[in-house]
């Protein structure tokens, strides 16, 4: 017997049989899963490790885990050492959020996707990824390519990196971010199903980042086609980085909307960035920071407290995490109900 939950705390569960515990994290419909069957809709943070203080997450994985967060999107480049990234994903699990580590050595580059892939194929890290197979989400690359990019270009890229990935012995979840700096999200959702069907696993999640430009309305618009899409295509999709508070022309988005938007339609998401290391984004630290020196309660920005904790659709407000996986808490997603949607 399987439980499954949502997010949708009103709505009645039904029992199902026939799940077998697996060894990874995988896709169904447009949910992920873990290994023992638990729905989990990712709510979290990103926080930049590769130049971090507590570059292992030794206190602040704490931190963040006091938020109730569910997961987490580690960000790593081609020179983070293999034996770093194995104890920051034994951190965030022990404080029971999800891993996500992704490489930030091909940002805006398509040309550098390769140097991301060959991190990955290291054996030294696939290693690593293999021992911790049971909790990670593999993010190939943050924010592969330009505006430049097309289609084609997408496809080959990433049906070569998953295959290269996968022949590499990597079982799990792999996600793969739209190009543009992660905005495009079209390219993204139209290649979603040709990629999974490539992929052995089948288990491929597609993420955008939603430093959209525009009217309000316009970036409203964004999300509406996005979940629209997920929806009806039932495309398992994240957001990666976001909802964010601006643009990337640094003018206000309507963050606290989306949040409610995306919790309503059950789609993850993880919030840039938690504030250990500070961002220089918009030329303005007080604009994506969320905390002052990575410490819960000390909210350098509104848009901190209100994501982490304060907003009804907050992370605080809306995370559950998988019963399975170490210091669940009491409000976890447990194995054996799936919502009755």
């Amino acid at each position: 017997m399987v439980l499954i939950s949502g997010c949708d705390r009103d709505t009645p569960a039904i029992e199902i049989s026939g799940h077998q515990d697996r060894e990874t994290m995988y896709v169904d419909g447009r949910h992920i899963y873990t290994a023992a069957g638990e729905r989990v809709v990712l709510r979290g943070v990103n926080e930049m490790f590769v130049w971090s203080s507590d570059p292992t997450g030794e206190w602040v994985m704490e931190e963040i885990a006091k938020t109730g967060a569910n997961s987490i999107r580690i960000v790593t480049t081609t020179d983070y050492d293999a034996a770093d990234l194995d104890v920051v994903i034994e951190n965030s699990i022990q404080n029971g959020m999800v891993p996500m580590p992704e490489c930030h050595s091909a940002t805006g580059r398509w040309h550098d996707l390769q140097n991301c892939v060959d991190y990955w194929l290291r054996p030294d890290v696939v290693e690593v990824i293999n021992r911790h197979e049971k909790w990670v989400l593999l993010n190939i690359a943050n924010e592969a390519g330009d505006g430049s990019v097309t289609e084609e270009e997408f496809m080959e890229g990433y049906t070569s990196a998953i295959d290269q990935i996968r022949n590499a012995g990597i079982r799990v979840p792999l996600v793969i971010d739209g190009v543009d700096w992660g905005k495009e999200y079209k390219i993204l959702l139209n290649s979603w199903e040709a990629l999974n069907d490539h992929d052995p696993e089948n288990a491929v999640i597609v993420s955008a980042h939603t430093y959209w430009v525009g009217s309000e309305e316009d970036r409203k618009n964004d999300y509406r086609y996005i979940i629209d899409k997920v929806l009806n295509d039932e495309i398992p999709f994240i957001i990666g980085e976001g909802p964010t508070p601006s643009g990337w022309d640094c003018s206000e988005s309507p963050y606290e909307w989306a949040m409610e938007e995306l919790e309503e339609a059950e789609i993850g998401w993880l919030a840039w960035s938690w504030g250990l290391v500070r961002n220089g984004d918009c030329n303005d630290p007080e604009r994506y920071d969320m905390t002052h020196g990575g410490v819960f309660g000390e909210w350098k920005t509104e848009f901190g407290r209100l994501t982490a904790v304060d907003h009804p659709a907050s992370i605080q407000n809306t995370s559950r995490r998988p019963c399975s996986i170490p210091n669940a808490g009491e409000n976890c997603a447990g194995a054996g109900v799936i919502q009755n949607n």
